[in-house]
């Protein structure tokens, strides 16, 4: 493959990922970092045209003006891709990625008046993207940080093909820097031997549809992750939400019954929570259900499952969880909420009714579920603030 005909392919591939990175802005034109991948796309390719029509035959002022013009925009797209990621990683850019920019551009300009050939002007080309591609490999290398982190999977595949595209380009980019300081005549066309087509153009055409598609695959992984998690979880608490919670509930129980193993089933209910609703308002009881359902995550979470099985009652579930670990569970659930700073001035207690599959007993979910039901009834006809273990049948 000669170099006009690798320059025209990867101009090609940059003109086709353009296209998709502005599909997927039009797609999803509410969020930022797909309008800012669009702009990237746009700026690569427009970049990587003007490139290839300054090799196919410009000369003076305009093939200096078109090395300017091509050159900053596939640098400036790759810092574009790289705010992209970090709005994606909901991370701000600041103001100094502009001033990246300029700096790139200043320093084209006196390469340009100076008279540099184009091994010196590859110097700064390659220079800037080994810069673009450690700041976009460090955002995926970091990726969500902070309480959002916790809610989706840190390696998925599209990050790991982002990362490997990433290296790839470097290595690509640092080999042709290397080469063209001993051998300089592989990267000067026309004459351009074959190691350096690969090097500027080949490779990068895999590394950049790689990039394109990690970009795509990142985002629809958060897609596919965001709905998965509405369907099983319950949006105020993060709790499960009861369908999820039976399914995992009677999976467990099956397991049980089918090992001989104990389950326990707790039943938590807010005490007075009407009382709460019309006193401070319903944003105050979203805010009491919001933080019961995270001190019910944090001190249930590991050692089952929890999830809300309507309005203000809450349901967990113990796999081998036997009766006195239900019962010191319970005790501290109650400490725990009692002593809870809700934000509006008023204790917040709660109500917990117990139910034991005890080895060798078969029961159904709804059988086991009333027993836990009829004593949360029991620890609240009683006082409420305490538990009660289900009557032996």
């Amino acid at each position: 493959m000669n170099p006009f005909t690798a320059s025209i392919a990867l101009a090609i591939v940059q003109f086709c990922s353009g296209v998709i990175m502005t599909g997927l802005f039009i797609s999803t034109p509410s969020e930022r970092f797909t309008r800012l991948w669009a702009l990237s796309g746009v700026f690569s390719a427009l970049g990587i045209c003007i490139t290839v029509g300054v090799y196919a035959g410009l000369a003076g002022n305009l093939r200096l003006l078109g090395l300017l013009v091509g050159n900053t925009l596939v640098f400036s797209s790759g810092i574009v891709a790289w705010c992209g990621l970090r709005s994606f990683y909901q991370r701000q850019s600041g103001g100094w990625p502009h001033w990246l920019i300029i700096v790139y551009v200043l320093l084209f300009v006196a390469l340009l008046i100076g008279g540099a050939d184009f091994t010196h002007r590859s110097y700064l080309a390659v220079g800037g993207l080994q810069l673009v591609f450690c700041l976009v490999l460090h955002e995926f290398f970091k990726g969500l940080s902070g309480p959002l982190a916790r809610r989706y999977p840190r390696w998925t595949f599209g990050r790991w093909i982002g990362m490997a595209a990433l290296l790839i380009l470097s290595a690509t980019h640092v080999s042709r820097l290397l080469l063209s300081l001993s051998h300089p005549e592989l990267f000067m066309p026309p004459q351009m031997r074959m190691l350096g087509v690969a090097l500027i153009y080949l490779i990068p055409i895999s590394g950049t549809l790689l990039l394109s598609v990690s970009l795509m695959m990142i985002y629809f992984e958060r897609l596919l992750a965001d709905k998965q998690r509405l369907a099983t979880e319950d949006e105020l608490t993060g709790t499960l939400n009861r369908r999820e919670l039976v399914r995992c509930g009677e999976q467990a129980l099956a397991q049980a019954v089918q090992g001989g193993r104990v389950l326990t089933l707790a039943f938590i209910d807010v005490d007075h929570f009407k009382r709460i609703n019309d006193t401070h308002g319903h944003l105050v009881g979203d805010r009491v259900l919001a933080d019961i359902g995270a001190l019910l995550r944090e001190h249930c979470g590991q050692r089952g499952m929890v999830g809300r099985y309507g309005g203000e009652e809450f349901c967990a579930v113990f796999p081998d969880g036997a009766e006195e670990e239900g019962r010191r569970i319970a005790q501290h659930l109650l400490e725990t909420v009692c002593s809870h700073d809700f934000g509006h001035g008023q204790t917040v207690t709660i109500s917990v009714g117990l139910a034991v599959l005890r080895p060798g007993c078969a029961k159904s979910w709804d059988a086991l579920v009333h027993e836990a039901d009829q004593a949360l009834y029991r620890a609240k006809s009683e006082g409420r603030n305490a538990f009660r273990m289900a009557l032996a049948a």
